[in-house]
């Protein structure tokens, strides 16, 4: 029997693989968001870690609990970020 090959293509199920238009704009709007989150809570803990060294020991708790809500901020950016790109193209 001879295996029936079917040709390349670039669609699936009739639509096509490749992503819509922007959606390029927004994965890179989406990691400069992510890096400037993460250099914000690297500079916080940063601070904290400066004032815990030193003795002052008032504000250090502030700054961990808003690095800790910057961190969750990424998590639902990932989270958004995951619902909107959905298609075939990342199956």
């Amino acid at each position: 029997m001879k295996k029936s090959v079917l040709p390349l293509s670039e669609t699936i199920g009739g639509s096509s693989a490749r992503p819509p238009h922007g959606m390029g704009a927004i994965l890179l709007a989406a990691l400069l968001l992510g890096i400037l989150l993460m250099g914000l809570q690297l500079w916080l803990l940063t601070i904290a870690l400066d004032l815990y060294l030193s003795g002052q020991t008032a504000g250090i708790w502030e700054l961990a609990a808003l690095s800790g809500v910057i961190f969750l901020g990424g998590v639902l950016l990932q989270m958004a970020l995951r619902k909107t790109i959905t298609g075939p193209w990342n199956r």
